[in-house]
């Protein structure tokens, strides 16, 4: 078993508004994570979905359930609760997540990032410190995907006023790609060489 604590934060070109909209919004938010896919909803703060995890020819699933447990669009704070397991295996995975979108200067934002999270299972292995570098490397690419999907959104909604967006969450049946850590581990190990030589 593994226990980590994640604090993280990113700034995004989109006023806070429009960036509150996405982040609690799950048919949105899972295009920005690979591996990742919405497989329905229980009810109107509890959702279903997936995540495939892939390093090299291996590939885990996961499937669990998501719960907001609170919604605070005032504060634009979030708190999520989930809880998956392999789909072949007995590992498992458990996260609370607290999440704050704030104003920054020039019309943008910046999103707070506050989560606990218990691992079991073959990804494990990687050990602590690995894990934790390559979820710094997982935020990153959410933060692209969500960059470039607020930036979509907002060029689709001033060029075709009241039309949808083209960028759609995937539709069911339709399979998703797997979280390939084989790139993530390649930029964290720099990450992790660039700490070492820096400190020397």
């Amino acid at each position: 078993m593994a226990n980590l604590t994640i604090h993280e934060r990113f700034e995004l070109d989109a006023p806070p508004e429009t960036v509150w909209t996405h982040l609690v919004d799950p048919e949105r938010i899972v295009v920005c994570l690979p591996g990742a896919e919405l497989l329905g909803q229980d009810d109107e703060r509890t959702y279903e979905g997936t995540i495939k995890v892939s390093v090299g020819a291996i590939t885990v699933g996961y499937r669990g359930k998501v719960v907001f447990e609170e919604i605070d669009a005032d504060e634009r704070f979030v708190r999520i609760k989930g809880r998956g397991r392999e789909k072949a295996g007995s590992g498992t995975a458990m996260l609370t997540m607290e999440s704050r979108v704030s104003a920054l200067e020039g019309g943008r934002s910046e999103v707070t990032v506050d989560a606990e999270v218990k691992l079991a299972g073959k990804i494990v292995r990687f050990g602590r410190g690995m894990i934790e570098t390559i979820s710094t490397e997982i935020f990153s690419e959410f933060t692209s995907r969500l960059q470039a999907l607020l930036a979509e959104d907002t060029a689709s909604s001033a060029g075709e006023a009241g039309s949808a967006p083209e960028t759609a969450p995937a539709q069911a049946g339709e399979p998703a790609e797997s979280l390939a850590l084989i790139p993530l581990l390649f930029r964290a190990m720099k990450r992790w060489l660039a700490g070492i030589f820096g400190r020397a």
